[in-house]
């Protein structure tokens, strides 16, 4: 069925412009909802946006891996399509528990879920990385991000 937006070509028809609601419970478009729905949620419960400036402190080009901070949270991305990696560091600046509050690997999202509930929680070591005092050993699976809230400042 041909889905089309109104646009001069159709002199801004709405007749081909229906929404398909039955795709949302299929495949790729159901992990794409799951993951809209999680993201805004997570927006509406921790004003992710609203928390001042982002802080860009890690960009590898060699692994394809990004990172930074907005307020509490850290962001991580591995844009590498192949490569996983097990023990990634990133430095932070706040020596503390890290908690995963949104992992596009799950399975929900369409990931192959590699990461375990186990690996959720991390705590900082007073390694230094990226000019941060503090750095966290991640799981990162290939082409996800991930993001962290800090939950527990420890003072040292």
């Amino acid at each position: 069925q041909r889905v089309e937006f109104p646009m001069s070509s159709n002199e801004y028809s709405f007749h081909l412009a229906c929404r398909q609601w039955e795709l949302l419970d299929k495949g790729v478009h159901k992990h794409i909802f799951n993951f809209d729905k999680d993201i805004m949620s997570l927006d509406e419960n921790e004003r992710v946006t609203s928390r001042g400036s982002l802080n860009v402190h890690h960009c590898d080009d060699t692994n394809m891996v990004i990172s930074f901070t907005r307020g509490p949270f850290l962001f991580v991305f591995n844009f590498n399509p192949e490569v996983p990696y097990q023990l990634y560091r990133v430095g932070v600046d706040e020596a503390g528990e890290y908690q995963l509050i949104l992992n596009t690997d799950e399975t929900k999202y369409g990931g192959r879920g590699e990461l375990k509930s186990s690996q959720y929680m991390k705590k900082t070591s007073d390694r230094r990385a990226d000019g941060c005092r503090n750095s966290l050993e991640l799981a990162l699976a290939s082409r996800s991000a991930q993001v962290y809230k800090l939950v527990r400042i420890l003072r040292i």
